[in-house]
């Protein structure tokens, strides 16, 4: 049997789902499945939970998607607080007891209201491809409220779902860079990915192979095609049909809110101790417009990325979010390695809020006392079922003692309790009973008389299956199978000509699912004697 690691990357949105299926094999070989379901979302009853919930259950349901055991969501930057903090230091025992007590200073919430996960990024890369040295760390943080994290385990839960892990969707971007760049592709190390969704645009800007801004813009291509509407004077659907007909150019002007928070959010990062990115990939189902990536990389000053950086035609470029989910570092090891590599970067909100739970000493004591409790309990069960069974023989005994007794008082103590010789009559009696139905010997009309006569009129050399034979008196009824109509009219001659049977018809015929297969039902009626 082959050893195969599988995941499934769902990408949950407001007008679709979309989801991916990474297979590797032990050999190394790798198959990627696709699948895709829109959503209906204009009127207000599309967005109820339990409309999503079944559409996802269908969706799981019909792709065959719940029989993996590993399945990875995402949840949008804009649900999440995201921040790069610089630390003076390395020591990660440090970083970790710093860093919340500086997430509690930028956070309007109690620490204990949130799920926190970090990071500590690589350090950069220099032009040649070579770490730089460096005494101070940087650290990419997310601060998740609990009930957001709850509130997506109980939609996924809805729909039967408990996923492995919770990314966050500008993570699933950067997946998808390091998984091109461990294929051998010349991944840019300082790159804006913008997955341009329906209601969404979700932003990662890399700087040096790391990931360093993860931003959600409230800009998607629904806004677009909500403006061909109303300039077309048309429904969603036709404006949504034009859009996929047009170029970037004919709709540029309601590009601009878009390009604009792109151009503030790259401004506030590029500083000139960091540089300026270089190059920019545009992905999502928004990336179906036109010449839009060349539009927005000239837009923004930067290069558009191509089959020369690894972004060719077979790049997951409209479900690159949900491809990103699906080789998840600590699901998805890198080929020929058992250990997570240490580039391999991805968050897990999941497991830090499983981890965030409180665990404190009374809580493992109580368990140990819980079970000791348990172990009391069954070994008195033990001991009382061990009782009742002794009690019960000893009863079974006395009870056998005291019928012997009396027997022997009524009928003397050379009678044997029970007469054999009558109970073997009966049985005779029962056997012969159940003779009478198939023995030949004792008349006509019996099972084995009317099989005999049947099977020695069957034509020699013609192959028939039963299926299925009912014997009724004089009466059988036949359903079988047989190469061809020829056979079955040459079986039905057989017995019309042979005078122990008075009536033969075939009531169906119709060829089978298999090839030379012929299907039918007949009908044989003997002769009374």
């Amino acid at each position: 049997m082959a050893i195969v690691t599988e995941c499934v990357g769902l990408d949950i949105g407001q007008t679709g789902l979309k989801a991916v299926r990474f297979r590797r094999r032990l050999s190394g070989r790798e198959t990627i499945d696709y699948f895709q379901h829109p959503m209906p979302f204009a009127r207000p009853e599309d967005l109820e939970p339990a409309r999503r919930v079944h559409s996802l259950r269908g969706f799981l349901w019909q792709h065959g998607l719940y029989a993996t055991d590993r399945l990875v969501t995402a949840i949008p930057c804009q649900d999440l607080f995201v921040r790069t903090l610089s630390f003076p230091f390395k020591d990660s025992t440090k970083l970790a007891q710093v860093v919340p007590f500086e997430v509690e200073n930028l956070v309007p919430m109690p620490l204990e209201d949130l799920a926190i996960g970090s990071l500590v990024l690589p350090p950069g890369l220099t032009p040649e491809g070579t770490p730089r040295e460096s005494k101070s760390s940087e650290v990419l943080v997310t601060a998740a409220p609990k009930d957001k994290v709850a509130e997506h385990l109980r939609f996924l839960a809805q729909a039967d779902v408990e996923p492995s892990a919770i990314n966050v969707d500008a993570m699933a971007l950067f997946s998808v860079t390091q998984y091109l760049q461990g294929e051998g592709a010349r991944v840019p190390q300082d790159l804006a990915i913008i997955d341009v969704g329906a209601s969404k645009t979700t932003l990662c800007l890399v700087h040096e192979g790391r990931p360093v801004v993860l931003r959600t813009i409230l800009w998607g291509g629904n806004h677009l095609t909500h403006a061909l509407a109303v300039r077309h004077v048309c429904s969603f659907a036709e404006a949504e049909r034009r859009k996929r007909t047009m170029a970037v150019e004919q709709v540029d002007a309601w590009l601009e809110p878009l390009l604009r928070e792109l151009r503030v959010t790259m401004q506030a990062y590029e500083g000139p101790e960091r540089g300026r990115l270089t190059h920019c990939w545009v992905s999502g189902g928004g990336s179906k417009l036109r010449e839009i990536g060349g539009f927005v990389a000239r837009h923004l000053g930067l290069y558009p990325v191509g089959p020369r950086q690894g972004f060719g035609a077979n790049s997951p470029r409209a479900f690159s979010i949900a491809f990103g989910l699906a080789i998840h570092p600590k699901i998805i090891k890198p080929r020929w390695r058992f250990k997570p590599s240490p580039i391999g970067l991805a968050l897990d909100l999941k497991g830090v809020t499983d981890a965030a739970s409180p665990k404190s000493d009374t809580s493992k004591h109580d368990r140990r006392l819980a079970m000791g409790a348990a172990l009391v309990i069954g070994l008195l069960a033990v001991a009382d079922f061990s009782i009742h069974l002794m009690l019960q023989n000893q009863r079974v005994a006395q009870l056998k003692a005291t019928l012997q007794k009396h027997y022997e008082q009524s009928f003397g103590t050379s009678a044997a309790p029970g007469d054999e010789l009558d109970q073997a009559r009966y049985h005779m009696g029962v056997i012969e009973k159940a003779l009478a139905v198939v023995d030949s010997s004792q008349g006509q009309g019996k099972v084995l008389s009317t099989l005999s006569t049947f099977v020695k009129q069957l034509p020699v050399g013609t192959t028939v299956k039963m299926r299925e034979l009912t014997v009724d008196g004089g009466m059988i009824l036949m359903e079988g199978e047989t190469t061809s109509f020829d056979a079955v009219e040459k079986l039905k001659q057989s017995f019309t000509s042979s005078p122990q049977f008075q009536e033969v018809s075939v009531t169906e015929t119709r060829v089978g699912a298999a090839p030379n297969e012929v299907i039918f039902r007949m009908t044989v009626i003997m002769h009374k004697s």
